[in-house]
C-alpha cells in the first residue's frame, strides 16, 4: 500500500511547525510488516513473531532494534548495566511493573470509539463506508476522524493497524482500541483528522494512493548490508 499525509500548520509549545507532506509505503507479509516514510527516508521493520521492530536510517546508514514489551525493554537495559553497576541493573529489573503503573496514571487508558455512519460513496474505483472514529491518548490528546473505508481490497486491516502502531502496544488501553477499530470494515483510503493535545489542533488528511497483492522485492523485510546497530534511532 502506497498512502499520502498532508498535515497542516500548526503552533506546538510557542514553535511554528509549517504544513507537511509525507508519502509511506507499506508492505505487510505473513508475521511481518515494513513501513518507508520517502521524504524522512527512514524505514521500520515488524516482526510480530519475534516481537521486535526494527529503525532505520537510511542517510546514516544505521539501524536500532526495540523490544515491543516493557519487560524486554528494560532486561536488556539491566543486562548492560551488569557489568558496570550491580545495584543499578537490579533496580532496573523492578521497572517494568512501576513503568507501567507510572504510565497508566500520566495517560489514563487509551480509549476508541468507533460508529458506522451508514453513508457511502464512491472514491476513485473503491466502493466506501463513512465511519467516525474518535480516540482519546489520555496526556497524548484526543482526535476525531471522518474515515472511508472499502472492502473491495483483500488486506488484513486490523493487523495493518496494529502493525504500524506497534510503538503503543505495551502502553494501556492499546488492546481495546484494537479490538474498537475491527469495526471499521475494510482498509480505510481516506481519513481526515482533527487532533488536539497541549492547546495545540492539528490537522491531517490520509489518502490511499495504491493497493495492489504482489511478492515483496528481496531483501525487503531485511536490515540493509553495511548498516550500523546503534542505539535509539527516533521511528
Amino acid at each position: 500500500m502506497k498512502q499520502k499525509t498532508h498535515t497542516g500548520a500548526f503552533q506546538a509549545m510557542g514553535q511554528s511547525q509549517p504544513e507537511k507532506d509525507e508519502v509511506m509505503v507499506f508492505w505487510l507479509g505473513e508475521n511481518k510488516f515494513r513501513a518507508d516514510q520517502e521524504t524522512a527516508k527512514t524505514s521500520s521493520i515488524l516482526m510480530t513473531d519475534k516481537k521486535i521492530i526494527t529503525l532505520i536510517d537510511h542517510n546514516k546508514k544505521q539501524y536500532s532494534e526495540v523490544p515491543l514489551d516493557f519487560d524486554k525493554m528494560f532486561e536488556e537495559a539491566a543486562a548492560g548495566q551488569a557489568g558496570e553497576d550491580p545495584e543499578k541493573a537490579e533496580a532496573m529489573k523492578k521497572m517494568p511493573g512501576f513503568m507501567k503503573k507510572m504510565m497508566k496514571g500520566a495517560m489514563g487508558d487509551m480509549s476508541a470509539k468507533v460508529t458506522d455512519t451508514g453513508e457511502t460513496k464512491k472514491i476513485g474505483s473503491w466502493n466506501c463506508r463513512k465511519y467516525v472514529i474518535e480516540t482519546s491518548m489520555g496526556v497524548g490528546g484526543d482526535s476525531r476522524s471522518e474515515a472511508w473505508a472499502t472492502e473491495d481490497l483483500k488486506i488484513d486491516y486490523t493487523m495493518a493497524f496494529t502493525a504500524a502502531n506497534a510503538m503503543m502496544a505495551s502502553l494501556p488501553g492499546f488492546e481495546k482500541i484494537v479490538q474498537e477499530m475491527k469495526k471499521v470494515k475494510g482498509v480505510i483510503v481516506l481519513n481526515t483528522a482533527t487532533v488536539k493535545a497541549m492547546g495545540s489542533e492539528v490537522t491531517s488528511t490520509t489518502e490511499l494512493l495504491e493497493a495492489s497483492e504482489k511478492d515483496a522485492p528481496a531483501g525487503t523485510y531485511d536490515i540493509p548490508a553495511g548498516y550500523k546497530k546503534v542505539k535509539g534511532i527516533k521511528g
